[in-house]
């Protein structure tokens, strides 16, 4: 018995060695290394295994290992990724440096879902806080310009406040509206450019909805450019997404306790360039003098030596001309003291704090902007406050609200032979002879000018006076609710609100030559609500083995409501008091009201299989109320797929750090803007005081389809020599199908335009990143990233029996199928078999060809954008360059300086082309 009972006992002793030998329990501690405070939710898992767990509020954490592990990987966002040898010990504790592992850190998805940057298949973009704010730049899309491949932003103006438009992988619309979806901590931001009135023929350099947004207040800025990582968002995924979370949307505590961030910055900024003008010929034709706006008159310094003074000046100041006479001499200045030095001062302050359950977050920031341009300046008030907490039953509640002010001032913009009351009717080619130190108004208010009367506005007088002013507001509210149902399921509910409303003032002085003298008012009021709710099942169950699945499955509603009303007051009662009460003529230009819907349901899932190969599908279908009931509903999926082959092959090289191969196939359906289904009424002018109505000019296509973009995209990752150069290479094809568009009819039909699928559009390209530090020591770092994209946009089909397409009353160029996308057709000079030009004998003049064709193409060749970071000690001092390579445009500046003679090529007589 004793035998046996000593047999037993070595046999237990013996299998409890051995399950011992297979598993044992680590524990420890991960702390900040910057503070040596404890991190909470640190990812901890066996090196090279999907085994793993989390540190909880106190940062402690246990994990039972097998005998074989060696060492355990702990990774957060915000800090590097570190491995940590087990060795004998059964304490592990570690403390992490902050900082980013660009190969292992975690971005932000479709819906706010986390992922890790490794298991993505499409191209996804980041800007980070310091890169947006480290510049004192009033736009957050500016603060962007030429740091990411394949994302092209540009400002329509350089005056204070004025649009941004941003624009991913080419064009795909006919009409333009290729903007991506913006969404601001789960509510999509509108970036609506609100026009009031033509910028052609007046109006002025209206701002966008994203300009409201606080710079200071941003976490970071995920760009999905591929619709493989934005196809989940839905219909208006087509053009990527823009991902922005702020600080007060994604609410944590402080790792310093209670944090408090003060900012201040300013900037000088002065324009660019000013014409190369002539000045040696002053205002006249043929070489005689006469009060026009033509420089082709007497050269200066000959026999001409003063001329009588201007009419409207001698009349209004006889006692400034004595004899009636000005000298004849050029006023080389009178160009560039239209501008003088531009400011921006900004100051902000960040509150957060909390405790190991509760975070609050509070940012508050003031923007003043003076413009380089007379009487235009922006001003910009923000506030945020968010917070989140986690209940005692598990249930996670966060919450956030923001609200923005801004006020916008500036002069009119537009072509003064249009009617415009231009600030710039002149401003860059005004007479070589004019002296703009002479007062700009008569002793009654009125403007002056050199050349007859009513042909344009003094520019400083129309500064002054033709003034635009404008309010916007914009108002967020974002809450959410997430659980954890079980170990491998988390159901979460977000409802968010944005609120846009724009207030515009826009006033044309007595005496203006716009509005026939006679001063004009227009006062709109625009208002955009946009509700957005979702409903998300995010599911990670463990699987044996070496494979892991994550997945996603959710509904999506959105609503988007807008109210514009625009009113006229014409002829003006009494100057200097801006009220349609005090116009003659009051009308109603604008008074409509859009609601449209749009709902959907969605599912993701990837496979992984040992942390190096991922599989990811989705697919979406949409119901919306824009278009027809059999054509209302679509579906659309994708399929991306990843191979991390340094992983894989186990490559451990000096030289090369991480490579990985990814491709991806998708397509986005997108519907059409609100009531484009049906021809009903619409008000016309009363007549003999009695309302009337009107068919509608626009006919509908009773089978219009949803549009779809196809796209594929195949890049790779590269890092080497320890992450001291990182490369990101896309290649893509997209193509956009059944555009929407409305194309001119004849009159015959009775309709003037036809609402209706008419063609495709192709972008294809390639988009390069890379990242090289030539430098890196323990106090100074010096980084150089390139962003260089090339993207060919081309029309390849219109509707049939239509050949050529130009968008009616648009000034976005002409579509025909294999031909550059909005490429400038129109008259060309005719020429012989050898490309010289044909002269007509009896006038001099360019003999022009008979049938119009192609002059250019609008589409760069490529763009490039090359940034210089430079941080010592915690300073960074950075410096960007945003280079475009071709490009055609049509410059009407160019066209004036040439027709009015003040082009200094002229002095040479060498004309272009």
């Amino acid at each position: 018995m004793k035998k046996l009972l000593l047999v037993s006992l070595c046999f237990l002793s013996l299998f409890v060695t051995q399950v011992y030998a297979q598993n044992r329990t680590i524990t420890g501690t991960v702390t900040s290394k910057d503070d040596g405070l404890p991190l909470p939710g640190v990812s901890v898992t066996v090196s090279g295994t999907t085994n793993g767990t989390q540190t909880n509020a106190s940062g402690k954490y246990t994990i039972s290992v097998p005998a074989s592990a060696k060492s355990l990987t702990f990774s957060f966002i915000g800090f590097q990724a570190h491995t940590a040898a087990i060795g004998s010990s059964s304490s592990v504790n570690v403390a992490l440096v902050s900082g980013t592992n660009e190969l292992n850190e975690v971005v932000v998805t479709s819906f706010g879902v986390k992922r890790q940057a490794r298991s993505l298949g499409a191209s996804v973009g980041k800007v980070t806080n310091e890169q947006l704010t480290q510049i004192s730049e009033p736009d957050v899309l500016k603060g962007m310009q030429g740091k990411v491949a394949g994302v092209d932003i540009r400002s329509s103006q350089g005056t204070p406040g004025a649009s941004t438009r941003i624009q991913i992988r080419g064009n795909t619309s006919f009409t333009g509206d290729s903007q991506p979806l913006i969404v601001v901590d789960g509510v999509p931001y509108s970036n609506d450019n609100v026009i009031t009135s033509s910028q052609v023929t007046g109006g002025g350099a209206y701002g966008s909805g994203f300009g409201n947004i606080d710079p200071n207040d941003i976490a970071d800025v995920q760009i999905l450019k591929g619709s493989g990582a934005a196809a989940l968002y839905g219909s208006r995924a087509s053009n990527g997404v823009i991902l922005v979370t702020t600080k007060s949307g994604s609410a944590s505590r402080s790792r310093k306790g209670l944090g408090v961030v003060l900012k201040s910055s300013a900037s000088l900024e002065k324009i660019a360039a000013l014409p190369e003008l002539q000045n040696s010929f002053g205002t006249g034709s043929y070489g005689n003098y006469s009060q026009s706006n033509g420089s082709w008159g007497p050269k200066f310094g000959g026999a001409l030596k003063v001329i009588p003074a201007w009419t409207d000046y001698l009349r209004s100041y006889p006692e400034l001309f004595p004899d009636g006479t000005v000298p004849y001499v050029a006023h080389p200045d009178n160009v560039k003291n239209l501008f003088s030095n531009g400011s921006v001062f900004e100051n902000s302050v960040s509150i957060n704090g909390g405790d190991e359950k509760n975070a609050f977050v509070l940012t508050a920031s003031q923007l003043n902007q003076k413009g380089y341009i007379i009487n235009q300046d922006y001003q910009r008030s923000n506030i945020s406050v968010g917070g989140s907490s986690k209940l005692a039953n598990g249930l996670h509640v966060r919450g956030n609200l923001s609200y923005a002010r801004s006020t916008q001032t500036g002069g009119d913009f537009g072509e003064t032979q249009s009617g415009a009351p231009s600030l710039f009717s002149r401003s860059l080619f005004l007479g070589r002879n004019w002296d703009l130190t002479l007062p700009y108004q008569d002793k009654q208010g009125n403007s002056i000018i050199y050349a007859g009367a009513g042909q344009f506005d003094n520019p400083l007088w129309s500064a002054r006076y033709n003034v635009n002013n404008t309010a916007n507001e914009r108002f967020i509210a974002n809450f959410k609710l997430d659980y954890d149902v079980t170990k491998w399921a988390n159901l979460s509910y977000a409802l968010g609100s944005n609120t846009f409303g724009v207030d515009r003032r826009e006033i044309v002085e007595i005496s203006s030559r716009a509005a026939g003298g006679l001063g004009s008012l227009v006062v709109d009021h625009y208002r955009k609500q946009e509700i957005e709710s979702t409903l998300l099942l995010g599911l990670h169950p463990k699987l044996k083995g070496d494979f892991t699945l994550t997945g996603n499955i959710g509904a999506n509603f959105n609503q988007r409501t807008v109210t514009d009303l625009t009113n006229v007051g014409n002829q003006f009662k009494e100057r200097g008091y801006y009220n349609l009460s005090n116009t003659i003529q009051q009308i109603v230009a604008e008074d409509s009201y859009s609601r449209r819907r749009i709902f959907g349901i969605f599912a993701e899932g990837t496979l992984g299989y040992k942390n190096y190969a991922f599989i990811t599908a989705t697919a979406r279908n949409d119901w919306s109320s824009t278009l027809p009931v059999n054509n209302r509903s679509y579906f659309y999926p994708s399929i991306s797929g990843t191979f991390v082959f340094t992983d894989a092959f186990g490559i451990k090289s000096s030289i090369l750090d991480y490579g990985k191969l990814r491709a991806a196939w998708s397509k986005v359906g997108r519907d059409a803007d609100p009531y484009n289904l049906l021809a009903g009424f619409v008000n016309n002018s009363n007549y003999l005081g009695q309302p009337s109505l009107g068919i509608s000019s626009r006919a509908y296509d009773a089978n219009l389809k949803p549009e779809f973009t196809k796209e594929i995209e195949v890049g790779t990752e590269l890092s080497f020599f320890q992450q001291r150069i990182n490369l990101d290479f896309t290649y893509y094809n997209k193509n956009s199908t059944n555009l929407i568009v409305p194309i001119a009819t004849p009159n015959s039909t009775g309709y003037s335009e036809f609402y209706t699928n008419l063609g495709s559009i192709n972008n294809k390209g390639v988009e390069v990143q890379l990242t090289v530090k030539p430098v890196m020591t323990q106090d100074f770092t010096w980084a150089i990233t390139g962003a260089l994209t090339h993207n060919k946009n081309t029309t390849t089909s219109l509707k049939e029996g239509i050949t050529r397409f130009t968008p009616p009353g648009s000034y976005l160029g002409t579509n025909e199928p294999g031909m550059p996308f909005g490429y400038f057709y129109g008259s060309k000079a005719a020429r012989d078999d050898q490309g010289n030009f044909l002269i007509d004998p009896a006038t001099g003049l360019l003999i022009s060809q008979v049938e119009p064709g192609y002059i250019g193409n609008p589409t760069p060749k490529y763009k490039l954008g090359l940034t210089n970071t430079f941080t010592y000690k915690g300073v960074t001092l950075s410096a960007l360059i945003d280079y475009t390579k071709g490009g055609d445009v049509y410059s009407t500046t160019i066209v004036n300086e040439l027709g009015r003679g003040v082009a200094k090529l002229l002095k040479t007589g060498n004309l272009p082309g």
